[in-house]
């Protein structure tokens, strides 16, 4: 199960030292020791994958429009609120609402939901329609929930002071659906986007202030670009998962080598510790860096990736499909928020004139009817 966030523009985190060691209900006394064991790998110089024959824009759409899909489930634009929710679409078809909450995290098995809400990470019960505050801070503020469906009973979040009014993601942390054992991760420097969790149940990635690293059961926090990558880069955000646990997908910006800055999307390798650069793309001028996304398929084969390059006009992501090694790169024009099918068959994204599908290998692009400020953030098995 996967779960999408809103974009943002990238600032620099935090880098808030704090002390004291220990798991309690309080992130005062949760923090992780300074000196907790970290091991630093060997990191092969990277691959940058020659350009590929890019196919696209995908071929005009011909077909009608789709009726939405069984196990979509996405949000709606509240004038209030911004995108609340979920509904997700039934085995008919239709549309139904599930709550009418920011940003929600729906629950693997379907029958609780996850949302922040005046800083504090809620729990609402699907079934008997009971409400509980998990953290209830007064002087901190928790976002980004997510379910770690390898882990069941646990959430990951991120948290920051509640008077940092920077918009960085915060300290990686997490909370048991009971409300207990509030236990922070890394309390020493804040990230820039949300982590991501490995589907074996093993390892958290996220970045440290832009730093790729990986919180790791049993081993504590390791950094995984050290300064033997040869690839020098400002930052690397939006990680994620291949499904086998043993790849990570991350966005690259300010990567040097070139006459200007560049990004790129790398893939690390955990089995060798090899690290493969797809698309390297000029970043234009005046688009800035943008919190965009990747998507990785569920059968593993292939890889989404919303960015911005010299295709479309500055600031709009421009969104790309490519096997992860590199191979049969589609352009399929501008849009984000890419979401893959359970059986990875099929990708639904966002673009300015709503929602659309393509399935791999076809590469034709049909819109799907939903909501006309719909915005797809997943695709369970119905």
């Amino acid at each position: 199960m996967t779960h999408r966030f809103p974009a943002r523009l990238i600032l620099p985190a935090l880098a808030i030292v704090l002390s004291a060691c220990g798991e309690t209900a309080t992130p005062e006394k949760a923090i992780l020791t300074s000196d907790d064991p970290q091991t630093t790998p060997a990191i092969i110089p990277a691959v940058t994958l020659p350009s590929t024959d890019v196919v696209g824009p995908a071929i005009t759409q011909t077909i009608p429009p789709s009726a939405p899909m069984p196990g979509l489930v996405y949000t709606t634009l509240s004038q209030n609120k911004g995108m609340v929710g979920p509904w997700i679409v039934e085995a008919d078809g239709r549309g139904k609402q599930l709550g009418n909450k920011p940003d929600p995290a729906l629950s693997p098995d379907r029958s609780q939901l996850l949302y922040s809400q005046d800083g504090d990470i809620w729990l609402l019960d699907l079934l008997t329609g009971t409400e509980k505050n998990l953290t209830n801070t007064y002087d901190l503020v928790e976002e980004y929930c997510q379910w770690w469906p390898a882990r069941p009973g646990l959430i990951v979040f991120h948290y920051r002071p509640r008077n940092d009014v920077q918009p960085a993601a915060g300290f990686l942390s997490t909370i048991k659906t009971d409300g207990s054992n509030y236990y922070i991760l890394d309390g020493q420097i804040g990230a820039n986007s949300p982590a991501a969790l490995s589907p074996d149940g093993r390892s958290i990635a996220y970045d440290r202030d832009g730093q790729p690293w990986l919180f790791t059961y049993g081993a504590g926090r390791i950094p995984i670009f050290p300064g033997s990558f040869q690839e020098h880069f400002r930052i690397a955000v939006n990680p994620v998962w291949s499904p086998d646990s043993r790849q990570v997908a991350w966005q690259l910006y300010g990567l040097s080598g070139g006459a200007d800055e560049s990004g790129a999307t790398a893939i690390l390798s955990l089995d060798g510790m090899a690290v493969l650069l797809l698309h390297r793309y000029p970043i234009t001028t005046g688009s800035g860096e943008s919190n965009d996304h990747l998507a990785w398929s569920a059968d593993g084969r292939w890889l989404a990736v919303a960015n911005q390059t010299g295709l479309t006009e500055a600031g709009i992501a421009s969104l790309w499909v490519m096997h992860p090694d590199g191979s049969e790169e589609y352009h399929l024009g501008t849009g984000d928020f890419p979401v893959w099918s359970p059986d990875g068959a099929t990708l639904v994204y966002q673009t300015e004139d709503g929602v659309f599908a393509i399935k791999a290998g076809e590469w034709i692009p049909f819109p799907v009817t939903l909501p006309e400020t719909a915005r797809v953030i997943d695709w369970v098995t119905f």
